[in-house]
């Protein structure tokens, strides 16, 4: 997950909490507004009932002969007031409380107000209700209203939020992480410097560089003694395989040496071989070569099955290109796959069966070119699956054959194209070496 999208998450958590925390908060404190709210209103109109009392007198609300009592409902019963003879005539201060009161064969919950007081020595009682239907439904519209005005404004801050994280965050996403993303060689790595107000990121970004020209520093010393060890290694090498090949010529040599002199000679032929295929693993790992090829794979198969068919019939082993004719590769280094192709065909020979058949297809499937090199060989072990492209690795560690670097060039020369190569192989019945290179760095042409 991006950073920018964590930043933006975590503040929307944050913010939701609080908004939780206040959404309690504010539905007590609605419910304790609503209540005040409702006595005083009562407070108000018992307040007016007592001035209408005193300026008209009692008299004009109930017939105290009769000791009726004065009754006044609004139309919709959601108001109403009292006035009794209050037989205990004891002064009472306002008392508020919750009751049910039945009104025309219907019950109702009043919020009630209960006031007695003194006229002529006379006790009455004043009772006014308001209905809590009435009251929580207002006190549920407050709710709802509050509810919504902080969504909108939870919505608001978080949308805020991310465009305030995307303008912080632009110089590490736009800059910085491009860079990163951009790396294939050091030497065209972009140097340039972060114009940010942000002095993390100006900083990441001078450490970024400084640390790529040391990279780059490293990559060219490092190849500089690449090319110092092959001079140095093959002048003695050479000088040696001439010394040998001298003694065996000049027929001074004694015969019982001429064996060993022949052993050593394959020992430099052995020793060469294996410094020229590290040094090319040591090249195509530091990106010194080309990827600008365009040519024919369906050609480029059957020159490697033409130049390695003696291997095949010693094997009396056969090879299938069945790659289209039309069926073309560019954007590669072309003597680079020559090698891989090269180096799995040898491999599915020396490890194949007499009598044995190995074919080669290639195909597009999704975003992806496949090539495919099937034999019906000996197979692998599948505990020696993992390790067989690791140098000085062999599929077969008793056969003595080759050095074990074969796969490690066909890994070195995959990774170089940014491709990904896999092995299925089931013991006694052959194996199946798989390479696929993404069609974004790999151009692939097919016709029929």
């Amino acid at each position: 997950m991006r950073l920018e999208l964590k930043l933006a998450l975590i503040g929307a958590l944050s913010k939701i909490v609080i908004f939780l925390i206040l959404f309690i908060l504010m539905q007590q404190v609605i419910d304790k507004q609503a209540l005040r709210q409702t006595d005083h209103d009562l407070i108000k109109m018992k307040d007016k009932t007592m001035a209408i009392v005193s300026k008209i007198g009692i008299n004009s609300f109930l017939n105290i002969e009769r000791d009726s009592v004065y009754a006044s409902y609004n139309m919709l019963k959601d108001e109403y007031i009292t006035i009794d003879l209050d037989t205990a005539k004891i002064p009472a201060p306002v008392v508020f409380s919750n009751e049910a009161r039945e009104i025309e064969d219907e019950d109702f919950d009043f919020r009630i107000l209960n006031y007695g007081f003194v006229i002529n020595n006379q006790h009455y009682m004043l009772e006014i209700g308001k209905n809590i239907q009435l009251i929580n439904s207002l006190n549920k519209m407050m709710k709802n209203i509050s509810i919504t005005i902080i969504l909108i404004v939870l919505l608001i801050t978080i949308v805020v939020d991310i465009g305030i994280n995307k303008y912080l965050l632009h110089p590490l996403n736009k800059l910085i992480i491009r860079k990163l993303k951009t790396i294939t060689n050091p030497e065209t790595f972009d140097f340039s410097e972060l114009n940010s107000s942000t002095s993390d990121f100006v900083y990441l970004n001078n450490a970024l560089n400084e640390l790529m020209h040391k990279v780059t520093t490293i990559l060219k010393n490092q190849q500089k003694f690449t090319a110092d060890v092959s001079h140095e290694l093959f002048t003695p090498i050479s000088i040696m395989q001439s010394k040998l090949e001298n003694l065996l010529v000049s027929g001074n040599l004694p015969e019982k040496f001429v064996a060993g002199v022949l052993e050593q000679q394959n020992n430099l032929n052995r020793l060469q071989q294996i410094i020229k295929a590290l040094l090319l693993i040591a090249r195509i790992e530091n990106d010194q070569f080309a990827k600008n090829d365009s040519f024919s794979f369906r050609d480029l198969v059957d020159e490697i099955i033409l130049n390695i068919e003696d291997r095949a019939e010693m094997k009396n082993v056969t090879i299938e290109n069945l790659v289209h004719p039309n069926d073309s590769l560019s954007n590669v280094n072309k003597s680079l796959i020559y090698i891989l192709m090269f180096n799995l065909v040898s491999n599915a020979i020396k490890y194949n069966r007499d009598g044995g058949k190995i074919r080669i297809i290639c195909f597009e499937t999704g975003s992806k070119f496949c090539i495919e090199v099937i034999d019906n060989g000996i197979g692998i072990d599948l505990d020696q699956i993992p390790n067989i492209f690791n140098r000085f690795k062999r599929a077969d560690p008793t056969s003595g054959e080759g050095y074990g670097l074969g796969l490690s060039i066909v890994s070195s020369i995959v990774s170089f194209h940014n491709g990904s190569i896999e092995v299925q192989s089931v013991k006694g019945e052959g194996s199946t070496f798989k390479i696929q290179f993404s069609l974004k760095n790999v151009n692939f042409n097919s016709i029929g």
